[in-house]
Formats: structure tokens, C-alpha cells, sequence
């Protein structure tokens, strides 16, 4: 049997990844106790249906007051006012960490208003899919869960959200919070800056129904949450921008190669891209 790793996990932001997080600690009884804090009793009637917690609160501070563990998984510009709310009735001894895709601005704010207590995390387990209806126990089996801990960091919380990243089947990697937000702005951002551009770009098709795989792939992620990537940009702007530029000097390589019917570069890239993909495990 699974070891749990706190007593009483709160989770703020029981939605996809909040109810997912919720699910696997129950059903791996990595917390003795899960309670939810959302926007609505509604929300949080479906997470009680849904298995993803065994108490909804009524308050934040009734849903923090008494938790060895609090989750953050509100949308990213959230997180740091959440835990700004928190701090007068959070325990000594709670460890606090997120689940926000941007860690840099984040992890340096909640570090200053938290101290040795709070663990930055990201876990790579999205989808365009969201709330709680979506959510599943087995979310995280065989995903990467970035951590980004500072010089300030408790080493027995970091190990308290390590235990429970792994215990729901993650791999757990840690990362600088500048070098994971520039590192995420080239494989996760940038692709959604891309979906929704191409999206854009195919509007005025003469032939709507001439839609190739390649096309539903490309653009799965434009049908994400508009809010939380609004917020995800902009709070991740110097290197989502630096992404775009880097992207757009590469298809500009390509159209070159097309415009003078340069054959071998072109296979070259291609082979090249494929090399690179299969690197890159996937």
C-alpha cells in the first residue's frame, strides 16, 4: 500500500488537473484526507461525484485551515494572489506548491511570501480538454513533473512533493524556474501560438472538408482554455516571444528552400526534423 505522504491535501482549482491530483491521492492513498476549494458549489458538487475529493469546503479558509499540503491550481495569474489569501490561515508546518506552466515569476513572489514551505511545480499532463469531468487517477502515469526548488527550499517539503509527484506515477525533474519557462516556451507555447495561427490561416479554405490529419493534429491544442493561455502568454512573454522569432527564422529557411526549388535542402530538413523527433523520444 501506497505511503501517504500528508494528512490533509487541499486542493484550490479542482478542475482538470486540481481533480486528477484529487483523484490519484485518494485512490493511492497518498493524502488520508483531500478537500476542494473552487468558484462554485456547483463545481465542487461535480468533483465530490467525480471521486476527486472527500470534502468541499466552503471557504478558502476553511479548505486550507489544518492542511499539511496545500495544491495551487487555479489558472497562472491566480496562483500568486491565492496564496497571498492563504497566509493568514495556513499552518507553519503546510507545504504549498502550483501547477503553473510559467515557474519564474511565480516561484520568486510565493517563495518571498512563503519561504522554505512553497515547491514550484509543473506538471506536463495537460490537455485542451478542462473541469473536473475530464479529470482521471491515471492523468500523470508516465509524465514529466518539473519541480523548480530555489536555495530556499525546505529539502523535506521539496521531498514531500517529490513523494507525491511520484506517487502518482510522474517522473519528477528539477529545473531551474528561468530555464523551465524558456524551455516550455519552444515545446508547449509556442505550439499553441502555432495551432491557434493556423487556425486562423485556414478561415477562408474554399473546401472545409479537404481537412488532413496533419491539420487535426497541428491544431488539437486551439481548442484550450482561452483564459488560462491569454494568462499563460503574457505571463510568459519575453520567451514566448523569443520562441515565435526563433520559429519564424526556421520557416523562413523553408520558404526560402521552397521559393528556389531547392530540393535537397528541403529533403534535408525533413530528414533532419525526423531525427530530431525521434530524439526527442516521441
Amino acid at each position: 500500500m501506497t505511503k501517504a505522504v500528508c494528512d490533509r491535501l487541499c486542493i484550490i482549482g479542482v478542475g482538470l488537473i486540481g481533480g486528477s491530483i484529487g483523484m490519484a491521492a485518494r485512490q493511492r492513498s497518498l493524502a488520508r484526507q483531500v478537500v476542494g476549494v473552487g468558484r462554485s458549489a456547483e463545481r465542487l458538487q461535480a468533483a465530490l461525484q467525480a471521486g476527486a475529493i472527500d470534502e468541499a469546503a466552503p471557504s478558502l479558509q476553511d479548505g486550507v485551515r489544518g492542511a499539511d499540503m496545500v495544491a495551487v491550481c487555479t489558472p497562472v495569474g491566480l496562483i500568486v494572489p491565492t496564496i497571498k489569501m492563504c497566509l493568514q490561515w495556513l499552518s507553519p508546518e503546510c507545504v504549498v506548491t502550483d501547477v503553473g506552466s510559467v515557474k519564474s515569476a511565480i516561484v520568486q513572489q510565493a517563495t518571498g511570501l512563503l519561504g522554505e514551505r512553497f515547491v514550484g511545480g509543473h506538471p506536463m499532463a495537460g490537455s485542451e480538454q478542462t473541469g473536473v469531468q475530464n479529470a482521471r487517477a491515471n492523468l500523470f502515469e508516465g509524465t514529466t513533473w518539473a519541480l523548480t526548488p530555489t536555495q530556499k527550499t525546505s529539502p523535506d517539503a521539496l521531498q514531500k512533493i517529490v513523494a507525491l509527484a511520484q506517487g502518482m506515477g510522474a517522473q519528477v525533474i528539477t529545473a531551474d524556474p528561468e530555464e523551465h519557462d524558456r524551455a516550455v516556451a519552444l515545446t508547449s507555447h509556442l505550439p499553441h501560438a502555432l495551432a491557434l495561427a493556423l487556425v486562423h490561416v485556414a478561415e477562408n479554405t474554399p473546401y472545409p472538408q479537404l481537412i488532413g490529419g496533419s491539420f487535426r493534429d497541428g491544431t488539437r491544442v486551439a481548442a484550450s482554455s482561452p483564459e488560462l493561455w491569454r494568462d499563460i502568454f503574457l505571463h510568459n512573454r519575453e520567451h514566448v516571444l523569443w520562441a515565435i522569432d526563433e520559429f519564424i527564422g526556421k520557416l523562413q529557411e523553408v520558404r526560402s528552400a521552397i521559393a528556389e526549388e531547392d530540393a535537397e535542402t528541403i529533403q534535408r530538413l525533413f530528414t533532419d526534423a525526423r531525427l530530431l523527433r525521434q530524439a526527442f523520444g516521441l
